[in-house]
């Protein structure tokens, strides 16, 4: 039987069939039932982890830190350093790869002169196929029904059984990342422990991660507004928050502090002692949704929307927060930490952030993690060396490249900042980002926006609060958190609106229990018991 028929063979005796995979957000996720056979608990405790060693080939403005605090950047590095003096895809050939995207299909290599010359350094031929991240689960199940994998794969770290997939289907990388043999890869060394939790299953390391900060969502705030009326953003507890919120709110000028609760429950819950998704004592897992401070979160958000301090559409309606806080109308907003330079480039806004007097949630420091089919010699050694390339950090030549493509061709130099030329624009549209990449910084942009910014991760990432469960993995969570999250956020929106009391919430966390939470709870429990 020839390898393809049997990879397919293998897919469909761990999914059932294609149809199980959803997407969700542009990620992976799952509606259907597991394999028959067990899932494989997932986990970091048996897995050496690739070691973390920071690159010193470039220096930045302001170096990351070991434990999550991005590396900063006033002005792009006047002069480029490059990191490879050979071509790290030479005698590779074709490279077949499946990613994501979500800007306009790019002209194709025939065409673009970008594609050829990324070939060209490269030494082997890309042949990338990108599906928009709407349809990007369809293309994926095709592809591994087929048994014709790529030779590199995105794959959503939500991707129902997939530890069954990438142990049985993909290559094991442990032999060339784990520990000190990461080494051989220095920009893959590069990046944090936190993105690489995702990429550990029975004790090996089976993916590589698009690495993405340990800094979260974070509370913006329109700085000038909270100037403009005396505030502070430092609130030393609740009232202090109350209090703020109260002073920016404003009807008769238009003006109300939020314009969405779910970020609200959260951060006020996080003041409270609310852990981040789990809370894990002496093996044992309790949930977020169980502890006393997110039942009074959502009791203290309901005050607040009785208090007009929301905007009259925000319960239940479909605003766009960004626009509303970019002209003024909501002054506070919780969004993803990447929103800031977003907000202040889009709107010409004064960005702010809440400094909360408790821990900052962390969040997810991966967006996706990439798989490699199973390749003899050293091809496999050869494809991460490409993936090395692409993760080349700012500062090199080859993160020049990657981004902006030749200079006088795809871009020109103004002001010591790379400015696209229309070809640039159309060309230099490949996803590379969702196949490898480096670490995000911050910058480079105004130095007084990177001060702010890199005031606030230096504040919060040190005693940042992680997900005791961000490396174990649970099947469950994956086929059953559409269904369980629509049970909480419904109940949510009940509450704050009132239409249901307070004490609905415990009827609530009952049903949540029962629907799956506590089967989650025992799957993470069994994982971080077994150490896989």
């Amino acid at each position: 039987m020839s390898d393809a028929r049997h990879s397919r063979r293998q897919f469909l005796q761990l999914t059932g069939s294609t149809a199980l995979l959803t997407a969700s957000g542009g990620l992976l996720t799952a509606c259907g039932p597991s394999s028959p056979q067990a899932s494989p608990p997932a986990g970091t405790r048996k897995a050496v982890m690739p070691a973390y060693v920071p690159s010193g080939l470039v220096k930045p403005d302001l170096p990351a830190t070991a434990d999550g605090v991005l590396a900063a950047y006033y002005t792009y590095p006047a002069h480029p350093v490059t990191a490879f003096t050979d071509k790290p895809g030479e005698g590779l050939g074709e490279v077949k790869v499946l990613t994501n995207m979500f800007n306009p299909v790019p002209p194709g290599p025939g065409s673009n002169r970008f594609w050829q010359e990324l070939n060209t350094r490269l030494g082997a031929t890309l042949n990338i196929t990108m599906a928009p991240a709407a349809d990007y689960v369809s293309k994926l199940s095709t592809v591994i029904a087929s048994g014709d994998l790529p030779d590199i794969l995105m794959l959503s770290a939500n991707l129902a059984n997939r530890a069954q997939i990438l142990t049985r289907l993909c290559a094991d990388l442990s032999p060339l990342v784990s520990g000190d043999a990461v080494k051989t890869y220095p920009f893959l060394a590069n990046i944090p422990r936190d993105s690489w939790l995702a990429t550990a299953y029975q004790g090996g390391v089976y993916a590589i991660p698009i690495p993405r900060a340990i800094v979260g969502t974070i509370m913006f705030t329109r700085s000038d507004l909270i100037a403009e009326r005396g505030l502070s953003a430092r609130p030393k507890g609740y009232d202090d928050f109350l209090a703020l919120a109260k002073g920016l709110t404003d009807p008769a000028k238009n003006r109300w502090a939020f314009g969405s609760a779910k970020g609200v429950i959260t951060f006020v819950g996080t003041m409270l002692g609310v852990p981040n998704m789990w809370r894990e004592q002496g093996g044992r897992f309790t949930s977020e949704h169980e502890v006393e401070g997110r039942k009074e979160a959502i009791a203290k958000t309901a005050e607040m929307v009785r208090a007009g301090l929301f905007h009259p559409d925000a319960i239940g309606g479909k605003l766009n927060l960004r626009d509303l806080f970019g002209n003024g109308t909501i002054a506070l907003n919780a969004d993803g930490y990447a929103a800031w330079d977003i907000l202040a480039d889009t709107y010409q806004a004064d960005v702010g952030a809440v400094v909360s007097p408790g821990p900052a949630r962390a969040g997810q420091a991966h967006f996706a993690i990439t798989a490699f089919k199973k390749a003899e010699g050293d091809r496999l050694a050869k494809l991460l060396r490409i993936c090395d390339w692409l993760s080349a950090p700012l500062g090199t030549t080859e993160y020049l490249f990657r981004k902006f493509g030749v200079e006088g061709v795809h871009y020109t130099m103004k002001d010591g900042a790379p400015e696209p030329t229309s070809l640039g624009k159309a060309e230099v549209k490949l996803p590379l980002e969702y196949v490898a990449d480096a670490p995000h910084v911050l910058g480079p942009r105004p130095r007084e926006r990177v001060d702010a910014q890199r005031a606030y991760q230096e504040r919060v990432v040190p005693g940042i609060l992680r997900n005791p469960a961000a490396a174990l993995y649970s099947e469950t969570a994956v086929n059953k958190n559409g269904t369980l999250t629509k049970i909480i956020d419904q109940a949510e929106l009940d509450i704050v609106s009132g239409r249901k009391p307070i004490g609905h919430w415990d009827e609530v966390v009952k049903q949540w229990r029962a629907q799956g939470g506590d089967q989650i709870r025992r799957d993470y429990e069994t994982a971080l018991a077994k150490g896989d």
